[in-house]
């Protein structure tokens, strides 16, 4: 049943352990897992996955713990700081940890900068993957099992060549749609493997999305939330439905019909995810919903011209901007207030608010601390060039000279970096904001 979806949709294909290429290499670090039923699962888990050799796989001894964290949320931080300090020291692209549970062994993966990957789709530290321990106890992993966890690794490791990546993770889904459904799977694992699959497969064709991939993507999903009950397992529930509303942000912004049929859906798929993510416990997977919510309804407000959803945007980014800080993400902290700049900049616009303008502009400079002019000249040009288009709307709208030169000035800033850094598009276009300014300040005067 969990490769049936996928036989019509790709060819044949060599093995995984076929599938290398010397130009990718991904690092991956399997810990040693929190085990009471077997000494060295771990390591049989290394074994398995070093036979593809567009892995370098790293077995890391560990003392660090892991049930806790799924037993109680409060413990999320220190099970997620504690997977960046080993990250950090083996300079990894993927590490996988896990632990043994009853009759079953759970993974979970973890990547740098797992929270903070803009753009669709994600893979986040809550899905976990569960399968049985009999498995490592026969040392015998089913092949689409084996290739799945190697896709989950290549789906989340950042690498500099991406083309390449989506073609090795295209052969491994190719590779797992011909393979025979595992044997002997107790329905408590089945939900876990069909949202890992969905995941997969979401990430090898989400640049080309079409509506076939969408159908089967949320059938596997819908197939997941079927047997989730057998889990009581009521964060997988939260995945699935975050899973969910990510496939259909994908299909509303890939495809060219039913936008606001896939963004309504999105957003009530986020909503009820972030139901199971509280804030309290889980405020990394709340605060990234949120992040994604903004997005939703940022896209929907394009669709449709209801200002109110562009205040829904604002609304869920504000939340996002309270859990990721500065100090944590800096990074996905400027990039949240750049998009409070950019969305507070439009509803000020069109609510003809200037006090919500101005707070527009006081998050693109927020911006600015991170993307600084010495360090990011490029960015922070980007970020002046956005005040000056504020200022000149501001300025437009209530015919005011004042914002005028505002605008005049911020636009002059950008225009010295794209100057300097022979950027002649980008110049040029900050000559004619500046030119066109130039004439509505002349024809005020002419008043």
């Amino acid at each position: 049943m969990m490769l049936s979806h996928l036989k019509s949709l790709f060819g044949s294909s060599s093995s995984t352990a076929d599938l290398a290429s010397e130009d990718l290499r991904i690092k991956l670090v399997v810990a040693s897992f929190e085990d009471e039923c077997l000494e060295n699962s771990g390591k049989i888990l290394a074994q398995f996955l070093a036979t593809q050799n567009f892995l370098d796989v790293i077995y890391y001894e560990t003392a660090a713990s892991g049930a806790l964290f799924y037993q109680d949320g409060r413990n999320f931080f220190d099970f997620f700081d504690g997977g960046k300090q080993i990250l950090d020291k083996t300079k990894a692209n993927v590490l996988i940890r896990g632990f043994c549970q009853d009759d079953k062994i759970c993974l979970s993966f973890q990547a740098p900068r797992q929270y903070d990957k803009l753009n669709l789709p994600v893979i986040l530290p809550l899905n976990r993957l569960y399968l049985p321990l009999r498995y490592f106890q026969e040392k015998n992993m089913p092949a689409s099992l084996s290739a799945l966890i190697s896709g989950i690794v290549v789906a989340l490791a950042k690498v500099e060549n991406a083309a390449l990546q989506m073609n090795v993770l295209e052969k491994i889904v190719a590779d797992i749609s011909k393979q025979r459904s595992p044997e002997g799977l107790n329905l408590s694992c089945m939900p876990y493997i069909l949202n890992a699959l969905s995941l997969v497969y979401l990430q090898a064709v989400a640049e080309n999305l079409k509506m076939s991939d969408v159908k089967t993507i949320s059938a596997l999903l819908e197939n997941a939330r079927k047997y989730q009950p057998a889990t009581k397992d009521i964060l997988l529930c939260g995945n699935i439905y975050a899973n969910l509303g990510q496939l259909y942000q994908c299909a509303a912004e890939k495809l060219n019909h039913h936008k606001y049929t896939f963004y309504k859906n999105a957003a009530v798929c986020c909503r009820y995810a972030q139901k199971y993510f509280n804030r309290y416990s889980y405020p990394y997977d709340f605060g990234f919903l949120s992040y994604r919510l903004s997005q939703i309804y940022y896209g929907y407000w394009k669709q449709s011209s209801d200002i109110q959803a562009l205040r829904d945007a604002v609304f869920h980014l504000r939340e996002a901007e309270k859990i990721f800080t500065v100090a944590i993400f800096p990074y996905f902290w400027a990039e949240i207030q750049g998009n409070l700049g950019l969305y507070l900049s439009l509803l000020g616009l069109f609510s003809g608010n200037d006090e919500i303008s101005m707070l527009a502009v006081d998050n693109y400079k927020k911006r600015q601390k991170i993307y600084m002019k010495e360090k990011s000249p490029q960015e922070w040009a980007k970020a002046e060039a956005n005040i000056g288009n504020v200022f000149y709307n501001s300025g437009k709208k209530h015919d005011d000279e004042e914002y005028l030169e505002e605008a005049i000035k911020y636009y002059n800033r950008a225009a010295e970096i794209y100057e300097n850094g022979k950027m002649s598009a980008e110049l040029k276009q900050m000559q004619i904001c500046m030119a066109k300014t130039d004439e509505y300040i002349m024809r005020l005067n002419r008043k």
